[in-house]
Protein backbone atom coordinates (compact mmCIF):
# COMPACT_ATOMS: atom_id res chain seq x y z
CA UNK A 1 0.00 0.00 0.00
CA UNK A 2 1.15 3.48 -0.98
CA UNK A 3 2.18 6.11 1.63
CA UNK A 4 -0.60 8.20 0.00
CA UNK A 5 -3.10 5.26 0.25
CA UNK A 6 -2.15 4.14 3.90
CA UNK A 7 -2.65 7.68 5.04
CA UNK A 8 -6.19 8.06 3.95
CA UNK A 9 -7.07 5.08 5.20
CA UNK A 10 -5.49 5.52 8.90
CA UNK A 11 -7.36 9.02 8.65
CA UNK A 12 -10.85 7.16 8.09
CA UNK A 13 -10.40 4.94 11.11
CA UNK A 14 -9.35 7.88 13.00
CA UNK A 15 -12.65 10.01 12.25
CA UNK A 16 -14.39 6.66 13.32
CA UNK A 17 -12.84 6.66 16.69
CA UNK A 18 -13.41 10.79 16.98
CA UNK A 19 -15.81 11.22 20.03
CA UNK A 20 -18.44 13.11 20.26
CA UNK A 21 -17.62 16.69 21.03
CA UNK A 22 -20.23 19.05 19.61
CA UNK A 23 -22.69 19.46 16.75
CA UNK A 24 -22.10 20.24 12.91
CA UNK A 25 -24.88 22.73 11.70
CA UNK A 26 -25.15 21.96 8.16
CA UNK A 27 -27.37 24.86 6.67
CA UNK A 28 -25.45 28.06 8.46
CA UNK A 29 -25.42 29.67 4.61
CA UNK A 30 -29.02 28.54 3.28
CA UNK A 31 -31.93 30.06 4.39
CA UNK A 32 -35.77 30.11 3.33
CA UNK A 33 -37.94 33.64 3.00
CA UNK A 34 -41.34 33.83 2.50
CA UNK A 35 -41.70 36.35 -0.47
CA UNK A 36 -44.25 38.97 0.43
CA UNK A 37 -45.61 40.53 -3.35
CA UNK A 38 -44.80 38.43 -6.22
CA UNK A 39 -42.35 41.10 -8.55
CA UNK A 40 -38.92 41.96 -8.95
CA UNK A 41 -39.29 44.21 -6.00
CA UNK A 42 -40.48 41.32 -3.73
CA UNK A 43 -37.92 39.11 -4.77
CA UNK A 44 -35.32 41.37 -3.80
CA UNK A 45 -36.07 42.23 -0.06
CA UNK A 46 -36.40 38.78 0.34
CA UNK A 47 -32.50 38.16 -0.82
CA UNK A 48 -31.58 40.83 0.84
CA UNK A 49 -33.75 39.07 4.11
CA UNK A 50 -31.44 35.90 3.24
CA UNK A 51 -28.49 37.81 3.26
CA UNK A 52 -29.05 39.11 6.63
CA UNK A 53 -30.46 35.80 8.31
CA UNK A 54 -27.29 34.16 7.10
CA UNK A 55 -25.02 36.93 8.43
CA UNK A 56 -26.91 36.57 11.99
CA UNK A 57 -26.04 33.02 11.96
CA UNK A 58 -22.78 32.58 10.94
CA UNK A 59 -21.59 35.73 12.87
CA UNK A 60 -23.69 34.55 16.10
CA UNK A 61 -24.14 38.57 16.50
CA UNK A 62 -27.54 40.06 15.44
CA UNK A 63 -26.05 43.53 15.83
CA UNK A 64 -23.83 43.01 12.88
CA UNK A 65 -27.18 44.15 10.69
CA UNK A 66 -25.71 47.64 12.01
CA UNK A 67 -22.73 47.60 10.35
CA UNK A 68 -21.72 50.12 7.58
CA UNK A 69 -19.96 47.27 5.78
CA UNK A 70 -22.68 44.78 6.75
CA UNK A 71 -25.51 47.35 5.50
CA UNK A 72 -23.78 48.17 1.90
CA UNK A 73 -23.58 44.62 1.14
CA UNK A 74 -27.30 43.58 1.46
CA UNK A 75 -27.76 46.02 -0.79
CA UNK A 76 -26.05 44.05 -2.95
CA UNK A 77 -27.20 40.68 -1.97
CA UNK A 78 -27.35 38.73 -5.43
CA UNK A 79 -23.40 38.40 -5.26
CA UNK A 80 -23.33 36.58 -2.42
CA UNK A 81 -25.88 34.45 -3.79
CA UNK A 82 -24.63 30.91 -5.10
CA UNK A 83 -27.94 29.04 -5.96
CA UNK A 84 -31.46 30.15 -5.57
CA UNK A 85 -34.64 27.95 -5.78
CA UNK A 86 -39.27 28.62 -4.93
CA UNK A 87 -40.81 26.05 -2.88
CA UNK A 88 -44.32 26.84 -0.51
CA UNK A 89 -44.10 27.61 2.66
CA UNK A 90 -48.28 27.14 4.63
CA UNK A 91 -49.02 27.88 1.17
CA UNK A 92 -47.21 31.02 0.19
CA UNK A 93 -44.62 31.50 -1.88
CA UNK A 94 -40.93 31.33 -0.95
CA UNK A 95 -37.29 31.82 -1.80
CA UNK A 96 -34.85 29.03 -0.96
CA UNK A 97 -31.32 30.93 -0.77
CA UNK A 98 -27.80 29.50 -0.68
CA UNK A 99 -24.76 32.08 -0.21
CA UNK A 100 -21.33 31.21 -1.09
CA UNK A 101 -19.21 30.50 1.96
CA UNK A 102 -16.03 32.21 0.65
CA UNK A 103 -17.40 35.63 -0.36
CA UNK A 104 -19.68 35.64 3.16
CA UNK A 105 -16.43 34.83 4.65
CA UNK A 106 -14.31 38.12 3.05
CA UNK A 107 -16.99 39.98 3.75
CA UNK A 108 -16.82 39.55 7.59
CA UNK A 109 -13.22 39.63 7.30
CA UNK A 110 -13.85 42.93 5.95
CA UNK A 111 -16.08 44.15 8.03
CA UNK A 112 -14.70 43.21 11.16
CA UNK A 113 -16.87 41.16 12.13
CA UNK A 114 -16.89 37.82 14.18
CA UNK A 115 -17.33 34.18 13.20
CA UNK A 116 -18.78 31.52 14.54
CA UNK A 117 -17.32 28.23 13.21
CA UNK A 118 -20.00 25.26 12.30
CA UNK A 119 -18.61 23.42 15.21
CA UNK A 120 -20.79 24.58 17.52
CA UNK A 121 -22.15 23.15 20.78
CA UNK A 122 -24.97 20.88 21.50
CA UNK A 123 -27.65 22.01 24.09
CA UNK A 124 -30.23 19.82 25.15
CA UNK A 125 -33.28 21.61 26.38
CA UNK A 126 -35.31 20.22 29.35
CA UNK A 127 -38.88 21.85 29.22
CA UNK A 128 -41.90 21.63 31.78
CA UNK A 129 -45.12 23.36 30.75
CA UNK A 130 -47.78 24.51 33.53
CA UNK A 131 -51.54 25.31 32.84
CA UNK A 132 -52.16 25.65 36.39
CA UNK A 133 -53.89 22.82 36.49
CA UNK A 134 -50.72 20.12 35.81
CA UNK A 135 -46.80 20.18 34.98
CA UNK A 136 -46.02 18.06 31.73
CA UNK A 137 -42.69 17.43 30.34
CA UNK A 138 -42.45 18.62 26.85
CA UNK A 139 -41.05 15.73 24.72
CA UNK A 140 -39.07 16.12 21.21
CA UNK A 141 -42.36 15.08 19.50
CA UNK A 142 -44.79 16.79 21.42
CA UNK A 143 -47.70 18.70 19.78
CA UNK A 144 -47.35 21.99 22.32
CA UNK A 145 -46.12 24.98 19.88
CA UNK A 146 -43.74 25.87 22.09
CA UNK A 147 -41.50 23.27 21.25
CA UNK A 148 -41.54 23.79 17.47
CA UNK A 149 -41.08 27.86 18.03
CA UNK A 150 -38.13 26.80 20.15
CA UNK A 151 -36.73 24.88 17.55
CA UNK A 152 -37.05 27.85 14.86
CA UNK A 153 -35.65 30.29 17.18
CA UNK A 154 -32.62 28.51 17.77
CA UNK A 155 -32.61 27.29 13.74
CA UNK A 156 -32.63 30.87 12.92
CA UNK A 157 -29.40 31.80 15.08
CA UNK A 158 -27.76 28.53 13.69
CA UNK A 159 -27.36 27.09 17.60
CA UNK A 160 -27.78 22.65 17.66
CA UNK A 161 -30.64 22.21 19.84
CA UNK A 162 -31.78 18.85 21.31
CA UNK A 163 -35.43 17.33 23.30
CA UNK A 164 -35.23 14.53 25.13
CA UNK A 165 -37.35 11.46 23.54
CA UNK A 166 -39.22 10.47 26.56
CA UNK A 167 -38.48 7.18 26.46
CA UNK A 168 -38.84 4.85 29.82
CA UNK A 169 -35.57 5.24 31.36
CA UNK A 170 -36.42 8.75 31.04
CA UNK A 171 -39.75 8.98 32.21
CA UNK A 172 -38.78 6.95 35.09
CA UNK A 173 -35.72 9.04 36.15
CA UNK A 174 -37.03 12.34 35.69
CA UNK A 175 -40.57 14.06 36.69
CA UNK A 176 -42.38 17.38 36.25
CA UNK A 177 -41.59 18.14 39.74
CA UNK A 178 -37.73 17.79 39.15
CA UNK A 179 -37.84 20.09 36.69
CA UNK A 180 -39.81 22.77 37.88
CA UNK A 181 -38.27 22.81 41.23
CA UNK A 182 -34.24 22.32 39.33
CA UNK A 183 -33.70 19.42 40.71
CA UNK A 184 -30.37 19.27 38.61
CA UNK A 185 -28.98 15.91 39.64
CA UNK A 186 -30.99 13.53 37.94
CA UNK A 187 -31.65 15.68 35.22
CA UNK A 188 -27.54 15.43 34.67
CA UNK A 189 -27.62 12.25 35.25
CA UNK A 190 -29.79 10.82 32.38
CA UNK A 191 -28.55 13.47 30.04
CA UNK A 192 -25.44 11.98 29.86
CA UNK A 193 -26.56 9.60 27.39
CA UNK A 194 -27.01 12.98 24.20
CA UNK A 195 -23.14 14.15 24.97
CA UNK A 196 -24.76 17.55 24.77
CA UNK A 197 -22.54 20.20 25.98
CA UNK A 198 -25.08 21.95 27.99
CA UNK A 199 -28.40 22.08 29.46
CA UNK A 200 -31.22 24.22 29.14
CA UNK A 201 -33.96 23.81 32.26
CA UNK A 202 -36.66 25.69 31.07
CA UNK A 203 -40.37 26.33 33.12
CA UNK A 204 -43.21 27.52 31.01
CA UNK A 205 -45.92 29.02 33.01
CA UNK A 206 -49.32 29.31 30.40
CA UNK A 207 -51.28 32.66 31.47
CA UNK A 208 -54.99 33.35 31.04
CA UNK A 209 -54.87 35.69 28.13
CA UNK A 210 -53.05 32.91 25.95
CA UNK A 211 -49.34 34.34 26.30
CA UNK A 212 -46.67 32.50 28.46
CA UNK A 213 -43.99 33.17 30.67
CA UNK A 214 -40.97 31.57 30.98
CA UNK A 215 -38.35 30.93 33.63
CA UNK A 216 -34.78 29.13 32.98
CA UNK A 217 -31.56 27.87 33.67
CA UNK A 218 -28.63 27.39 30.98
CA UNK A 219 -25.84 25.37 32.43
CA UNK A 220 -23.16 26.17 30.09
CA UNK A 221 -21.43 22.49 30.65
CA UNK A 222 -21.33 19.27 29.53
CA UNK A 223 -24.12 17.26 31.77
CA UNK A 224 -21.28 15.00 33.49
CA UNK A 225 -19.66 17.66 34.63
CA UNK A 226 -22.18 19.62 36.06
CA UNK A 227 -21.95 17.98 39.48
CA UNK A 228 -18.35 18.83 40.00
CA UNK A 229 -17.38 22.40 38.59
CA UNK A 230 -18.24 25.59 40.29
CA UNK A 231 -19.93 27.23 37.28
CA UNK A 232 -22.88 28.62 38.23
CA UNK A 233 -26.01 28.14 35.74
CA UNK A 234 -26.96 31.27 33.59
CA UNK A 235 -30.77 32.61 34.56
CA UNK A 236 -33.63 34.33 33.02
CA UNK A 237 -36.93 35.04 32.55
CA UNK A 238 -39.03 36.58 29.58
CA UNK A 239 -43.37 36.57 28.74
CA UNK A 240 -45.29 36.93 25.85
CA UNK A 241 -46.66 35.19 22.62
CA UNK A 242 -44.87 31.52 22.44
CA UNK A 243 -43.14 32.97 19.22
CA UNK A 244 -41.53 36.22 21.60
CA UNK A 245 -40.61 34.25 24.71
CA UNK A 246 -38.95 30.97 23.22
CA UNK A 247 -37.13 34.12 20.51
CA UNK A 248 -35.81 36.27 23.22
CA UNK A 249 -34.87 33.07 25.79
CA UNK A 250 -32.55 31.32 22.67
CA UNK A 251 -31.29 35.02 21.51
CA UNK A 252 -29.91 35.35 25.15
CA UNK A 253 -28.17 32.06 25.36
CA UNK A 254 -26.80 32.20 21.96
CA UNK A 255 -25.47 35.44 22.59
CA UNK A 256 -23.62 34.06 25.27
CA UNK A 257 -22.14 31.29 23.49
CA UNK A 258 -21.27 33.35 20.33
CA UNK A 259 -19.63 36.10 22.89
CA UNK A 260 -17.39 32.50 23.47
CA UNK A 261 -16.95 30.90 20.83
CA UNK A 262 -16.76 33.29 18.24
CA UNK A 263 -13.80 34.65 17.31
CA UNK A 264 -12.99 38.52 14.84
CA UNK A 265 -11.05 37.94 11.72
CA UNK A 266 -10.69 41.83 11.04
CA UNK A 267 -7.37 43.21 10.97
CA UNK A 268 -3.91 41.84 10.52
CA UNK A 269 -3.75 38.29 10.25
CA UNK A 270 -0.72 36.71 12.17
CA UNK A 271 1.17 35.17 8.85
CA UNK A 272 2.71 31.50 9.47
CA UNK A 273 3.17 30.41 13.37
CA UNK A 274 4.44 27.35 14.89
CA UNK A 275 3.13 25.23 17.59
CA UNK A 276 4.34 22.36 19.33
CA UNK A 277 1.49 19.70 20.43
CA UNK A 278 2.83 17.19 22.90
CA UNK A 279 1.30 13.82 24.25
CA UNK A 280 0.69 12.64 20.77
CA UNK A 281 1.13 8.93 21.13
CA UNK A 282 -1.04 7.58 18.27
CA UNK A 283 -2.24 7.57 14.71
CA UNK A 284 -5.57 8.41 16.07
CA UNK A 285 -4.74 11.14 17.88
CA UNK A 286 -2.55 12.76 14.94
CA UNK A 287 -4.92 12.78 12.58
CA UNK A 288 -7.99 14.04 15.37
CA UNK A 289 -5.37 16.90 15.71
CA UNK A 290 -4.69 17.94 12.18
CA UNK A 291 -8.62 17.96 11.64
CA UNK A 292 -8.96 20.06 14.82
CA UNK A 293 -6.46 22.50 13.51
CA UNK A 294 -7.73 22.34 9.78
CA UNK A 295 -11.40 23.04 11.77
CA UNK A 296 -10.43 26.49 13.23
CA UNK A 297 -11.58 29.55 12.11
CA UNK A 298 -8.86 31.78 12.36
CA UNK A 299 -6.55 28.57 10.84
CA UNK A 300 -6.26 28.48 6.77
CA UNK A 301 -4.05 25.33 6.41
CA UNK A 302 -2.04 23.20 9.09
CA UNK A 303 0.73 21.23 7.80
CA UNK A 304 2.75 19.18 10.54
CA UNK A 305 6.17 20.11 9.87
CA UNK A 306 8.32 17.65 12.20
CA UNK A 307 7.64 15.33 14.77
CA UNK A 308 9.81 13.44 18.46
CA UNK A 309 8.53 11.08 20.24
CA UNK A 310 5.25 11.77 21.33
CA UNK A 311 5.59 15.60 20.01
CA UNK A 312 4.75 17.57 16.33
CA UNK A 313 5.32 20.69 15.40
CA UNK A 314 2.60 22.18 13.05
CA UNK A 315 2.88 25.06 10.58
CA UNK A 316 -0.30 27.02 10.63
CA UNK A 317 -1.06 29.58 8.32
CA UNK A 318 -3.45 32.15 10.13
CA UNK A 319 -6.38 34.08 8.57
CA UNK A 320 -6.97 36.01 11.89
CA UNK A 321 -4.39 37.80 14.50
CA UNK A 322 -2.45 35.40 16.91
CA UNK A 323 -4.21 36.08 19.61
CA UNK A 324 -7.56 35.65 17.90
CA UNK A 325 -5.82 31.74 17.60
CA UNK A 326 -5.34 31.65 20.97
CA UNK A 327 -8.85 32.39 22.19
CA UNK A 328 -10.70 29.94 19.55
CA UNK A 329 -8.05 26.84 20.59
CA UNK A 330 -8.50 27.67 24.32
CA UNK A 331 -12.50 26.65 24.22
CA UNK A 332 -11.33 23.26 22.22
CA UNK A 333 -10.91 20.98 25.02
CA UNK A 334 -9.32 18.69 23.40
CA UNK A 335 -5.96 20.71 24.05
CA UNK A 336 -4.42 22.83 26.86
CA UNK A 337 -1.59 25.52 27.07
CA UNK A 338 1.57 23.96 28.47
CA UNK A 339 5.56 24.89 28.76
CA UNK A 340 6.39 21.91 29.07
CA UNK A 341 7.58 21.17 25.89
CA UNK A 342 10.12 19.04 24.31
CA UNK A 343 13.38 20.28 22.79
CA UNK A 344 13.56 19.53 18.82
CA UNK A 345 16.84 18.42 17.69
CA UNK A 346 17.39 18.99 13.54
CA UNK A 347 19.22 15.60 13.09
CA UNK A 348 17.03 12.78 15.28
CA UNK A 349 13.40 14.70 14.09
CA UNK A 350 11.33 12.72 11.56
CA UNK A 351 10.28 14.68 8.44
CA UNK A 352 6.45 14.10 7.96
CA UNK A 353 5.47 13.88 4.41
CA UNK A 354 2.89 16.75 3.47
CA UNK A 355 -0.27 15.42 1.40
CA UNK A 356 -1.67 17.87 -1.00
CA UNK A 357 -5.34 17.92 -0.55
CA UNK A 358 -6.51 18.30 -3.84
CA UNK A 359 -3.85 16.12 -5.86
CA UNK A 360 -3.52 13.56 -2.94
CA UNK A 361 0.27 13.83 -3.92
CA UNK A 362 2.84 13.39 -0.66
CA UNK A 363 5.61 15.45 -0.90
CA UNK A 364 9.05 13.66 0.32
CA UNK A 365 10.57 14.41 3.10
CA UNK A 366 13.55 16.05 2.10
CA UNK A 367 11.12 19.12 0.45
CA UNK A 368 10.04 20.20 3.74
CA UNK A 369 11.56 22.41 5.38
CA UNK A 370 13.25 21.87 9.08
CA UNK A 371 11.77 24.14 11.98
CA UNK A 372 14.13 25.61 14.70
CA UNK A 373 12.49 25.01 18.45
CA UNK A 374 13.37 28.07 19.33
CA UNK A 375 10.71 29.20 16.84
CA UNK A 376 8.26 27.55 18.92
CA UNK A 377 7.40 30.57 21.93
CA UNK A 378 6.07 28.95 25.12
CA UNK A 379 2.49 30.31 24.75
CA UNK A 380 2.32 28.47 21.40
CA UNK A 381 2.84 24.85 23.38
CA UNK A 382 -0.22 22.36 24.04
CA UNK A 383 -0.77 19.33 25.75
CA UNK A 384 -3.16 16.77 23.97
CA UNK A 385 -6.02 15.36 25.83
CA UNK A 386 -6.42 11.98 24.44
Amino acid sequence: MSLTMLRFALLFLAILALPVQAATVNDLYRTQVTLIGSDQQADQAAREQGLANVLVKISGNTDILNNAVIKTAITNSGRYVSQLGYSQIDGQRAINLSFDKHQIKQLLIKSKASIWKDQRPNILVWMVDSDGQQRNILWDQSTNALVNDTKQAADSRGLPLTFPVGDMSETTAVTASDLWGGFIDPIASVSINYHADGLLLVKAQQQPDGNVSLNWQFYPQQPSKIATTEIQPISGATSGTLAQTSTNMINQITDYLANKYAVVLGGVAGGNINIEVDNIDSTENFFALEKMLNGLTTVHSANAMRIKGNSVIFQLNLQGSEQAFRQEISHDNQVRQTQSGVAFAADSAVSIPVVDAASTVATTPSSVPAVNALTVTPQNIYYWNS
